[in-house]
């Protein structure tokens, strides 16, 4: 097992899961394809992940991502969300994350509403009171959001160091030395730890007044032996709502052919065109689960 792709549908109730820096008291929805669609960045939706692992693992982060200890083999905060650690007079430490994120993309066009809220304060003044009230306007829209992770199974709790030889121009890479390596167990552990994170994915932005659930009602899951990033389309879905199923059978078709574990997870009533996702299903022998059996089977096979 070299890598993990997930790809998932999920929809959301009336809310806004990922603001624009907006204008004067308006809060703007973040939108793409001429402002139609609305969308939550990658880099959100990474917080929103590695706060939901953070609240079963409360001890395994050590530090924040604003001051990372880089200690790779103890925090997991610095493992799996990578890091930029500056030091002054040596330039800093990087991590890549071995986690990469899609933005969650609205699929639908969908209308845009405003929200107006108010909040009111009694303001005491030399001996008398005033009455002060401020207005603010929040877009919200619903939409069925596309996210897909690809997890580096790989290089969770691994670093390695180059070897240089010889100074200057002539300085060369001549190999590698492992630094870090957290071992089979704990690699595991970590791997079981961002599944949970996925299925249980929560706490976007805005959620206070308007909660909504991120995470999978539909999900493709395919285990390789091979790290790349292939596959993070295999859901798309048009303007209609329907899953577009020569791209579906495309990912099928060529994770099959090459020996990877593949896993689907859903129910009616997410897309338009279920019976046809469910017939090419068929068609390679891959069965619906419910989504839970999904991540249950991914974790029996770490």
């Amino acid at each position: 097992m070299k890598a993990i792709t997930l790809v998932w549908l999920t929809r959301a109730d009336l809310s806004n899961l990922n603001s624009g820096q907006g204008s004067g008291n308006l809060t703007e929805l973040k939108t793409y394809a001429n402002g139609t669609k609305p969308y939550i960045s990658g880099q959100a939706t990474r917080t929103a992940l590695f706060d939901t692992i953070a609240r079963d693992h409360a001890d395994k982060f050590k530090c924040t991502s604003e001051r990372p200890c880089t200690d790779v083999q103890n925090c997991w905060s610095c493992d799996l969300r990578g890091f930029l650690a500056t030091k002054e007079g040596e330039g800093g430490e990087r991590r890549w994350s071995p986690v990469k994120v899609t933005p969650g993309l609205g699929q639908l066009p969908s209308e845009i509403v405003t929200d107006l809220l108010t909040r009111s304060s009694v303001i005491e003044k030399e001996e008398r009171s005033s009455k002060d009230l401020r207005l603010a306007n929040v877009q919200m829209t619903d939409n069925l959001y596309r996210f897909a992770v690809v997890i580096d199974v790989d290089n969770i709790g691994l670093v390695k160091e180059p070897v240089l030889e010889g100074t200057g121009k002539e300085q060369r890479v001549t190999g590698w030395n492992v630094t870090v390596d957290i071992g089979e167990e704990e690699r595991r552990r970590r791997v079981a730890a961002l599944l949970d994170g996925i299925f249980n994915l929560s706490g976007f932005a805005k959620q206070a007044r308007a909660a909504a659930s991120l995470s999978p009602d539909i999900i493709l899951a395919i285990v390789q032996d091979t790290y790349n990033q292939r596959g993070l389309k295999a859901l798309q879905v048009d303007d209609e709502g329907n899953v577009d199923i020569d791209i579906l059978e495309n990912a099928l078709l060529e994770n099959t052919d090459l020996g990877h574990t593949v896993l689907f997870g859903g129910s009616p009533g997410v897309v338009e065109n279920w019976d046809a996702v469910t017939n090419v299903l068929d068609k390679y022998n891959i069965a619906v689960l419910p989504v839970h059996k999904v991540f249950e089977q991914l974790k029996a096979t770490l």
